[in-house]
């Protein structure tokens, strides 16, 4: 029977340590036992490895590292890892060990319970590793989706996607995408703005706040209804307009001086003519600034090679893998909650070739990197954004 590789590494260290019968994830380069395997939060209940839960004696509950408020890397040599990471608890109002320094010094919950160490307390009874997000290229007839089939995707998600979301933003809009937007952005106090592709509306009330003349558009209904909601029990004269972005006939020519657009032009089937379409309704010299899903280093390209797969650590990640990057074509992919939606994979030579036919002329560029704050205080989500960007921000001119 193969041996637990966690096991295996601490026997390394220490010659006294039992290595444990393997149970878990047993047809990979990295079996485990079920000291080493994943455990179940008892806020989210998802499973985490165990380097990535803690254990609270005062709740008697596992606490995870994406509930816990905040996290940090506890430095500290123990067997064969320098930090180990640390979670902060709302009801003790400190920092608990995760569940691999709590075996190291003696007080794991199975250690301290022989029941809980009979009964596997809190051990996710799963035996493989479950992608925590589904990546593949579309078939059939998705392989050449229509258009109301990308709007009937982006509507079953409307409402999932807007719970996630703070007057900031989801984390990555907070902690990557904003600070670099808004660096280009600037000053917007008098200016008309369009938020192409404004989904709940999110940024067009950020730009509104700032004394910009906002107008959103959106493919979705449902993200539409969303944001007339909030400009409902907030008025900031934000006229909002469902509209397929390659064509907007509602809205004048040379009428914008700016167009901001988050993470869109890379779900859009027809870019180039959205691209177009931007070009018409811009001023001379208006500008164009939006941000995209980074074309060479996408989870497209083949995502972040882990070992074992499911790992937080740092160093676990071994490399970004970039493969195929020059095919084109529709992938659908699935995160958390939310119904598989379509993204439309091209190299970024094409959006540089679509600005230059159609008027544009690129003044700048951004790979954002994230807040300063993101990584210190959680930077198990923030490291591998701080390796390699996962988005690229353009700002193109009108001439």
């Amino acid at each position: 029977m193969a041996r637990c590789k966690y096991c295996t590494i601490i026997r390394e260290r220490d010659k006294t340590y039992q290595v444990h019968k393997t149970s878990k994830d047993l047809e990979s380069d990295f079996p485990r036992c079920a000291w080493h395997w994943q455990f179940m939060c008892d806020t989210c209940g998802r499973s985490f490895p165990f380097h990535a839960v803690a254990w609270c004696d005062r709740t008697r509950k596992f606490l995870c590292i994406k509930c816990a408020p905040r996290h940090k890397k506890a430095e500290k040599r123990f067997w064969a890892w320098d930090y180990y990471y640390a979670l902060w608890c709302d009801t003790c109002k400190r920092y608990h060990p995760a569940m691999d320094f709590l075996e190291y010094k003696g007080i794991h919950p199975w250690q301290k319970s022989a029941t809980a160490r009979r009964k596997h307390l809190g051990l996710n009874p799963e035996s493989v590793i479950k992608p925590g997000i589904v990546v593949r290229w579309a078939s059939g007839r998705f392989a050449r989706p229509s258009q109301a089939e990308v709007q009937r995707r982006w509507d079953l998600g409307a409402k999932v996607w807007d719970k996630g979301y703070t007057k900031y933003g989801d984390s990555y809009r907070r902690h990557l995408f904003n600070p670099g937007l808004f660096s280009l952005i600037r000053n917007v106090k008098g200016k008309k703005v369009l938020d192409a592709g404004c989904g709940q509306g999110y940024m067009a009330r950020l730009l509104a706040e700032r004394g910009a003349n906002v107008v959103g558009v959106d493919l979705s209904k449902k993200f539409i209804e969303i944001a007339r909601h909030y400009e409902s029990k907030k008025p900031l004269g934000i006229k909002y307009m469902q509209a397929n972005l390659a064509h907007v006939p509602q809205l004048k020519s040379r009428c914008f001086d700016l167009i901001v657009s988050v993470y869109v032009l890379c779900d859009v089937r027809d870019y180039d003519r959205a691209i177009r379409e931007m070009a018409r309704v811009l001023k001379s010299r208006g500008r164009f600034v939006f941000l995209i899903e980074h074309p060479c280093f996408n989870w497209q390209s083949g995502g972040w090679k882990r070992v074992p797969a499911d790992s937080l650590r740092t160093e676990d990640s071994l490399y970004l893998m970039v493969k195929d990057y020059f095919r084109r074509g529709i992938q659908e992919s699935q995160w958390g909650k939310l119904p598989l939606l379509l993204t439309f994979i091209r190299p970024l030579s094409d959006y540089f070739h679509a600005l230059k036919n159609h008027g544009f002329v690129v003044q700048d560029l951004i790979e954002p990197r994230p807040r300063a704050s993101a990584l210190r205080n959680r930077p198990a989500d923030w490291e591998e954004e701080n390796r390699v960007p996962p988005v690229l921000i353009i700002e193109a001119v009108k001439l």
